[in-house]
């Protein structure tokens, strides 16, 4: 894959970092990022981002990663790291070459603190935690929030609209800025053919942060999973740090805590985020969390051990038995019955509600392992050959169809 022609665009409205990317068989795509003018100061100008993006989807292609242009010398050798730990997972990632036209040592001196902040359980966790850090430099003064798949479905603006309403109220009453950062990084048309979210989602974020590195001297990436645990995920205890550069430190924060702990150490404990707390992205029927789907159901079941199912202002108050045992764990090797095994063990513990242990246990042993059927596999094959030979035009065609319930 090739990186060149970055530039750096600024007008009344946006400030805008591209770069043409050779990530296609054919043709060459103009990848960007971009953030309301009045932040045009937090921009670093340099290759750093796309070639944080761009990692794991070219050793996943086999292709060295050649960057005309200058990147953080750290990143650099973070990237070795990185590459090194991906490459040992098995999971079809090749060990590639990086050239880099120019190394550079950044030298600017950014002093605000961020994270990546979509309301849900984990970046909650992250911000509440560090509300009151005794170090002022550990308080967050920012949340990042990313639109076009880094969270939610680009076609699902109704979704978007809703979180973007619900961060702002956080960030209002919290008196914490909130930076708006678009970017097609992570569009169908571009990366999703070549590998999966689960993966690159880490490279993806540490771009946006890479971006803003002029402001930020720390940046915090959420867990999503506890010290214990780590699985092959694209955020990881082993990746996240090595993103950084000589000024600004990526912290993968909230190990200490399995999802169970966070919402009982922090989220049951804050009217903030009990008001907010958004983990859903189905959306169904336009609602901010459907309740219904396997991820609601385990939080629900987590604010229920809490004590706080009922002051949750976003969620049903009341679980739905039957529902929860009707309804399989998702086992995608990406957490699965992991969360739905730790409800169960607290329940056990406190000697609680003897009918929802029975049927957490019905839904695990429902447990649906999503493997591709033949169908899914040629379905992924001829995406494959359309993104890279036809520049997406068959998606195109269908998604103009099917909307937001093609995928």
């Amino acid at each position: 894959m090739i990186i060149k022609n970055v530039r750096l665009k600024h007008d009344e409205q946006a400030t805008v970092l591209s770069a043409r990317c050779k990530i296609r068989k054919i043709g060459w795509d103009t990848v960007y990022f971009r953030i309301d003018s009045a932040k045009h100061d937090y921009v670093y100008a340099d290759a750093s981002p796309f070639a944080a993006a761009l990692l794991l989807p070219a050793m996943k292609q086999g292709e060295d990663l050649i960057i005309h242009g200058s990147i953080s010398k750290q990143l650099y050798a973070g990237m070795q790291t990185i590459m090194s730990e991906v490459a040992s997972w098995d999971i079809g990632m090749k060990p590639i070459k990086i050239k880099a036209d120019t190394l550079v040592e950044d030298t600017h001196q950014p002093h605000k603190t961020a994270t990546f902040f979509s309301g849900g359980v984990d970046s909650f966790y992250t911000y509440l935690k560090h509300r009151n850090d005794a170090v002022q430099a550990d308080r967050i003064d920012s949340f990042i929030f990313v639109n076009n798949s880094f969270d939610i479905d680009p076609r699902n603006k109704e979704l978007w609209d809703h979180s973007l309403q619900n961060i702002r109220a956080v960030a209002t009453e919290e008196h914490i800025e909130l930076v708006l950062v678009e970017s097609n990084i992570n569009t169908h048309e571009l990366l999703a053919p070549i590998v999966s979210w689960d993966y690159i989602h880490g490279g993806c974020l540490a771009a946006v942060g890479l971006l803003l590195r002029r402001a930020y001297h720390k940046i915090y990436i959420p867990s999503t999973h506890s010290e214990t645990q780590q699985i092959h995920w694209g955020t990881n205890l082993a990746l996240d740090t090595h993103w950084s550069t000589e000024t600004t430190h990526f912290l993968h924060d909230g190990t200490e805590a399995t999802r169970l702990n966070k919402v009982i150490w922090q989220i049951s404990k804050s009217p903030l985020a009990l008001k907010h707390l958004r983990v859903c992205y189905k959306n169904t029927k336009g609602t901010y969390n459907c309740g219904t789907c396997d991820k609601c159901l385990r939080t629900m079941t987590n604010l229920y051990i809490a004590g706080a199912l009922e002051k949750a202002e976003t969620f049903p108050h009341q679980l739905d038995l039957d529902l929860i045992a009707k309804t399989p764990t998702i086992n995608d090797e990406h957490g699965g019955p992991i969360f739905h095994n730790e409800n169960l063990a607290a329940l056990e513990a406190r000697k609680l509600n003897p009918g929802l242990q029975k049927a957490i246990r019905a839904s695990l042993d429902r447990t649906k392992a999503t493997k591709s059927s033949r169908l899914d596999k040629l379905r992924d094959k001829v995406t494959y050959l359309d993104h890279n030979y036809t520049h997406g035009y068959v998606y195109s065609i269908l998604s103009s169809f099917f909307g937001k319930k093609f995928a």
